[in-house]
């Protein structure tokens, strides 16, 4: 029986969405076809009829994760003042590992070493992702009256994903923490307001 089109649809979602999880869980390159066809409850011999290849597949899936991320931040900051939605997103971002839902860690952050080894398709979505990130933490720095708003909330999401990136390295679980906490005072040290300027 041929499947409508709404079920093409819905059975495409789903192999993003297990592959979405399966890389930011185990690496791309340790995640084949094969087991993200299974977690979706599907037989690998279906995945050609709904992408070219593999690398089309991490696209979506990185774009994916990307979507899970800055819908949570919305839904922590909704009400919040300027400074609460920052210190929200910075911390929410640091301790991306310590949520329960794997779909809410980053790509950049997680998967960046191998994203950048990746085709075209994959590296542009990585770069869209960054530069979301970057408006979105500029969008609380302008608020904020930060001087420079938004060479800082580059700096912001420089010192996020590194201190990530760097904290997953650590087999000591005390220096990682210390790595997360040290960013958390960088990032807040970044978040002066601009001085004011006294009228002669």
């Amino acid at each position: 029986m041929r499947k409508s089109k709404s079920d093409t649809v819905e059975t495409r979602k789903r192999i993003v969405s297990a592959a979405a999880e399966l890389f930011l869980a185990r690496g791309i390159t340790s995640t084949s076809i094969s087991d993200v066809m299974t977690v979706a409850g599907l037989t690998k011999g279906g995945f050609y009829r709904h992408f070219d290849s593999k690398e089309q597949l991490i696209a979506e899936a990185s774009r994916l994760a990307f979507d899970y991320l800055f819908q949570m931040f919305e839904s922590k900051i909704e009400g919040k003042t300027p400074k609460q939605s920052l210190d929200i997103i910075v911390h929410s971002y640091l301790y991306q590992r310590q949520l329960k839902e794997l779909v809410y860690k980053c790509p950049l952050s997680n998967l960046g070493s191998e994203l950048k080894r990746s085709d075209d398709c994959v590296t542009a979505v990585a770069v869209d992702g960054y530069q979301r990130l970057v408006r979105e933490v500029a969008r609380h720095t302008e608020r904020m009256k930060i001087a420079e708003h938004e060479a800082a909330a580059r700096s912001i999401v420089s010192v996020l994903v590194g201190s990530v990136t760097l904290s997953e390295l650590m087999f000591d679980g005390i220096a990682a923490k210390l790595i997360l906490a040290n960013a958390e005072r960088a990032v807040h040290a970044l978040c002066q307001p601009a001085p004011r300027v006294r009228r002669v």
